[in-house]
Formats: structure tokens, sequence, C-alpha cells
């Protein structure tokens, strides 16, 4: 199905089906001109049912999703130019040195890891943009020096280490997994039986589902089959990976790294779903499903039906995240409920909470909070004041009131049981590298002071007396970038000269209208 079969120019109107194929074929040709060629790298969208396009300024594939028995298969269909898709090389930039030396890479030396099925999975959201823009290593936006976003290796990789109790000690493995196997790797890990009517990736019925909605698999290698009792996870989000690391190999991040010395880490790391952002992976680590599936397709998009503009990363909506996921989505907090009836659970400072027993965004919700401390009472704070900033200062007391109430779980303060799982998510890490690009300083101290929080609750867990029937998760949401400050202009004057009216959401979202 070669593009120019499409028929694009059999009718002028975006509100006819022939109509829309003209409307994204002139704003991908705008988008993918040499003028924004350092800030724009891929205009992805859909043609036709399970039938995807990716373009950039040097070339384009069209390829096509086929079930085959119960998985998706890929097929490409056309290449014009260079597939920006053909590299999907896991390993590229690996280490913090090389992630240096190639700083704003082109598209030719960039990889995208498992590109196919990230861009179908994308489209298949209820929420879905009729084309997704996505930006290159060098653009900055919003004024962040450090970026995420895109399917570029280096904004999509994330660390993951896993240690303790049910995990095999294998240290440093040469390869990757992926965010869609979180979820179903610590189902695994906790013993969650299948789940009844369980339904794999591409919808049919799956036996071996540990979730609802299952589209990722369990890595059932790195598990020794020894059930913990105890689950604890730590998300730090948007920490580079290549950072992270460097930090536990130099001996700044010492809790960090004493879980590495005594259990796996994915060497290759974890690679986010597209898009690779907070909201949407955060989701799909803590459900096996992706972005398309979850209900989440990212922390902005337009409700099409409500005619209205989500943004989860405002004040108001921030707290009320996890009532978008789909209903018939199920997260590990209800997955352990079901089968370990009577367990506790704890979300803190978590986006995705829908069946923790224990939630802070749940207190926020429902009036209960206190709010958050006062700088002097935040410990782990950095003292190079040089390092910090007011946002620096505001999200170390986040990250401090979030290792509170993990640490209150586990003292069993509410008068509840030992948490059977415990989710800590910390958000210094991700302010400080978009703040000041993930190779600055004061990025490297925000992971200095989380690591630390990382000890405090690893204590606490100690104290409890449990600490050899524990599992202990360190990851990210995604990764994170340095950009060049220098190319932040966008692409909104180009769209708006074609004359395709459209609406711009979330920094490349674009819905016709």
């Amino acid at each position: 199905m070669e593009l120019e079969a499409l028929d694009l120019a059999t009718t002028d109107s975006a509100a006819e089906p022939d109509g829309r194929l003209t409307a994204l074929a002139t704003l991908e040709r705008a988008l993918t001109t040499p003028e924004l060629a350092d800030r724009m790298e891929l205009a992805l969208w859909s043609p036709a049912p399970d039938t995807y396009r990716a373009a950039a300024v040097d070339g384009s594939v069209l390829f096509r999703r086929v079930e085959d028995g119960g998985r998706w298969r890929f097929d490409e269909l056309e290449v014009t130019g260079r597939n920006p898709l053909a590299d999907q090389a896991t390993d590229r930039f690996l280490g913090l040195d090389a992630e240096r030396q190639h700083r704003f890479p082109d598209r030719v030396d960039n990889s995208y890891p498992y590109a196919y099925d990230g861009i179908a999975q994308f489209f298949d959201g209820a929420h879905a943009p009729d084309l997704l823009a996505t930006h290159t290593g060098a653009h900055s936006i919003h004024d962040n020096v450090g970026q995420h976003g895109s399917l570029g290796a280096v904004q999509g990789r994330a660390p993951l280490i896993l240690s303790g109790c049910g995990v095999r000690p294998l240290g440093t493995l040469d390869r990757a997994t992926r965010m869609v196997n979180i979820a179903p790797t610590l189902a695994a890990l906790l013993g969650v039986e299948p789940h009844p009517a369980g339904v794999g990736p591409t919808g049919r019925r799956r036996v071996d589902a540990l979730l609802a909605r299952q589209d990722g698999d369990s890595e059932v290698d790195v598990l020794s089959g020894e059930t913990p009792d105890h689950l604890v996870v730590f998300l730090l989000d948007g920490c580079n990976a290549n950072l992270l690391a460097d930090a536990v190999a130099s001996g700044e991040a010492p809790n960090i790294a004493a879980l590495a010395a005594g259990g796996t880490t994915f060497g290759h790391g974890v690679f986010a779903s597209l898009p690779t952002a907070t909201l949407a992976n955060h989701t799909t680590a803590l459900t096996g499903a992706h972005p398309g599936h979850s209900g989440v397709i990212n922390h902005a998009w337009y409700d099409r039906e409500r005619d209205t503009e989500v943004n989860l990363l405002s004040f108001e909506q921030m707290f009320h995240s996890s009532s978008h996921v789909d209903p018939s989505i199920e997260t590990l907090f209800s997955a352990v409920a079901r089968s370990r009836p009577g367990a506790y659970t704890s979300a803190s400072f978590e986006f995705c909470d829908t069946g923790a027993s224990f939630s802070t965004f749940a207190l926020v919700r429902d009036g209960v909070t206190s709010g958050l401390p006062e700088l002097d009472d935040v410990t782990h704070l950095t003292d190079d004041p040089g390092l910090r900033s007011d946002q620096y200062d505001f999200m170390s007391t986040v990250d401090h009131l979030s290792v509170t109430h993990t640490i209150n779980a586990w003292r069993q303060v509410d008068g509840n049981p030992l948490p059977t799982l415990s989710w800590c998510s910390l958000s210094l890490t991700d302010e400080a590298a978009h703040e000041v690009g993930p190779h600055h300083p004061a990025a490297r101290a925000a992971v200095r002071d989380s690591d630390a929080r990382v000890g405090d609750v690893i204590a606490a867990i100690d104290a409890a007396g449990v600490r050899e029937r524990t599992a202990v998760v360190v990851l990210a949401d995604h990764g994170m970038e340095q950009s060049d400050p220098a190319v932040s202009s966008g692409w909104a004057s180009e769209l708006e000269a074609t004359g395709v009216p459209h609406r711009d959401v979330g920094g490349g979202l674009i819905y016709l209208t």
C-alpha cells in the first residue's frame, strides 16, 4: 500500500475519510522539511486500520500490523528513501561517556527500540491524535534542558534493578526489557494468580495473563521461583539510566549500588512505551497495558467526545489521574488484592493508584492531607546551594513526604499490616534533569539525594525484621536526554500555513478539527 495508493487527492474536506488522508499528508509534508529537521524527528499517523506511517525529512516507512497467534507481527509495505525506523537496537549510547559524546544525535545515528509496536499501540487509544509529531534529541521545549517523549534510545531508556527475595542475582544482563513487562514481572514475582478473563496484546483471551489486560510478558528468567512476602518499588521519575549507572559505579548511590550488587540489572535498560512520558508510563508500569490501551495516553490530550482538553499535570487534575484509567484495566495493586485477600498495599505520590489500600493522592482527593513539609524539615537535601533552585527545593519536599508515607506504612502507624506492595514514586530526578539537563551536577545531586531516601525506606524494612522476605525494585518511567537550548523553535507557524484546521495538544499530539 504505497502512500499514493491512498487516493489522497479525492477530496479537500477533512470531515470525509479521503479528506482526512489529504489533510494528514499535507501536515506531514509541512513537518518533514529541511527547515524543521533540527527539531522535528518523526511524523506518525495511521492512514488505515492496522496500518501506520512514519516519515522524516530523509525517508518514510509504511507498515502494517497483523495478528499472529495472539501476538502482533509487523510487515513493511513501503519504504521511500531511508527507513527512519530501521534501526531498533537497544544498546545505542550505553554509558554516560558514550551519551555525552553523542549529544544531540542525528536521526541516522539514533535508534528507535520497539518502534513498530510502540507506534501501533499508541494509535489504538480512544484519545489518540490524528498525527503525532515527535521531537529530535536536540529540540528544547518549554525552556527545559532535559527532554523526553520521543522514541529515541536515550529518551526511551530507563534504569531497572531488581533485588532481594525471589530475584536471581544475575548481575548486569546484556539486554533490555520494556515498560509493559514491568507489571507482569512483578505480578509473577508476587505469585499473582492468572486473571480469569485476561486478554493479551491483540485483545484476545490470554490464559496466562496475570492482569486483566496484559500487553507485556513476565521476565521469568530473572525470578528464582520463591515468592517474597513483601515488594517495595522505587520509581525515580525521569532518571537517566546512564547517569544512575555511573553514580552507582562511582559510589555516589551506595544504597542502590548494594541492591544492584545482590540482584539483577537490565544493562540496556527498560524502554518506555510511546509517548515516553510520565503519566503514560507510570500507568503502563503498574498495569501491563500500553498507553494506547490503558486510557492514559499522555499527560495531556484532547477528548473529542467532550470537546475538552485534559492536562493531568495541572494541579486541579493531577490527583484525579487514576480516574482516566480504563475500567477494563487492572493495576498491580488490584491484582495483588485479587490474589491475596486482605493484603495491604501503599502508593506514595503515585498517579496510578487505583486499588491501593493507602494512597497519597487519595488523601488529597479526600481533603485529609496536611500538605507538604517545610523545607527545614527535609532530610537528604544537597548542601551545595549552587545546585539547588526553587523547583529543586519544592520537589525535595514532595519526595520527603513520599518517603515519609512509605515509611509510615512500614512502621504500621495506621494499624495496618506490613505492606505486601509498597510503591514509592520520587520526582526530584525528573525535575532537576528537566531544569538543567541530565549531564549537569544538579541532576547528579538529585540522584544522590534520592539514593539516600531509598536508604531510609530500606532501614525501615530492616527495622521491621523482614528484609530477607522482601524484594526491592528500582526503575524509572522514561529516560532523559540533554537538549540544545539553541534549538527551541517549534512548528506551529508551519502547520498554520497549511490551512488545515487542527489542534496541537501537549506539544505534538495533533488533532484535525
